[in-house]
């Protein structure tokens, strides 16, 4: 999910809402949640290695307001950039909003 740009404006080019897997989640993005509305910003990421499952399967999701979620690898979510300066609107955010959440922990 993370990209690097040498042109600012090829950066800007991107959509807001950007789709991305659970395990693939970046620091710095915010999550369209099911109820399409966004979480606070996303502060460390972290793939569980002793899950019931077995390694990598599962990633943690911590956010700034303390809450931690863990979702199984593979969950389709959509995240958006913590500043972001162009309008999402509501209607955006109800479209792009995951039939899938973690749990919280």
């Amino acid at each position: 999910m993370t990209s690097h740009y040498r042109d600012e404006r090829a950066a800007k080019r991107r959509p807001p809402l950007v789709p991305v897997l659970s395990q693939h989640v970046d620091e710095g993005y915010r999550l369209v949640t099911p109820a399409g509305a966004l979480t606070p910003v996303v502060e460390h990421v972290q793939w569980v290695d002793n899950h019931t499952a077995g390694p990598n399967t599962h990633a943690v999701i911590s956010f700034a307001d303390g809450t931690d979620v863990e979702f199984p690898f593979d969950v389709p979510l959509t995240a958006v950039w913590h500043a972001e300066q162009r309008p999402v609107d509501q209607d955006q955010l109800d479209s792009a909003a995951p039939a899938a959440w973690g749990a919280e922990l």
